[in-house]
């Protein structure tokens, strides 16, 4: 029994390192019983056993008729670092921590500035609002909702914000963001973004605001973005008052 027990132990331990190191990410079909059972010279009762520690962790998930699935991966695994203060796309962070990265344009359009918008943009008269669904290794990772003026990026529509970056069109407007503040809260996201991330209704997510400032301290960027917290990490700083 010991020996059973321990072999069961290493096969789930050398699954979830392959799952750290990124052989296997979210969405990737594992091998069948009978396959590992023959690659690492065990029974298939054992093999078994190792799935369903794994199944039990959450990190895995068997599908009737179709195979089993990586669902979740471990803690430890590396995180995508928000509120870094810099103007880095979440795209790009993504590919530093690992991930493979795309995302998908879910709209994008002009509006008028009205309420709290002409608050913070009080000099333009129309913004691009624009939403963006970003994925990490094919599973929903993050909403973002963003307003930028239309005045000075005249051309945005022109632009392919599903391939290029946001920070990369401004910087070719010589408007890149010079400095960012980011806010963080724990909250449900709207609706209709939960349905975008594939959340329960009663899930929380990270939430950072995020406000974008030119050389000439001028707001050109301001974000909403709705991140799962399972692969996101931040860091904060604390000012103490004189």
């Amino acid at each position: 029994m010991l020996e059973y027990d321990a072999l069961y132990m290493q096969l789930m331990n050398s699954i979830k390192e392959k799952m750290v190191r990124g052989e296997y990410r979210i969405g990737d079909k594992l091998d069948s019983e009978r396959v590992m059972a023959q690659q690492y010279g065990i029974n298939r009762l054992t093999v078994r056993k190792a799935l369903k520690g794994l199944e039990e962790q959450g990190l895995i998930k068997a599908q009737r008729g179709s195979g089993t699935y990586v669902v979740r991966l471990p803690q430890g695994t590396a995180q995508i670092d928000q509120a870094s203060g810099n103007a880095v796309s979440l795209s790009m962070l993504i590919r530093q921590s690992g991930y493979r990265s795309f995302r998908r344009v879910i709209s994008f359009h002009k509006i008028p500035v009205e309420g709290e918008l002409a608050d913070k943009f009080p000099d333009s008269r129309k913004l691009y609002e624009m939403v963006r669904l970003s994925y990490v290794n094919e599973e929903p990772y993050a909403v973002q909702k963003t307003y930028f003026p239309a005045e000075p990026f005249w051309d945005a529509e022109r632009y392919d914000f599903a391939e290029g970056s946001l920070y990369e069109y401004m910087e070719l407007h010589g408007r890149l963001p010079k400095k960012i503040e980011s806010y963080l809260q724990i909250a449900f996201p709207p609706e209709q973004y939960a349905g975008l991330l594939k959340l329960d209704r009663d899930r929380k997510v990270f939430v950072f605001e995020y406000l974008g400032y030119d050389q000439a301290e001028v707001l050109v960027e301001y974000t909403l973005s709705y991140y799962l917290p399972e692969y996101t990490s931040f860091r904060y700083r604390v000012e103490k008052k004189p």
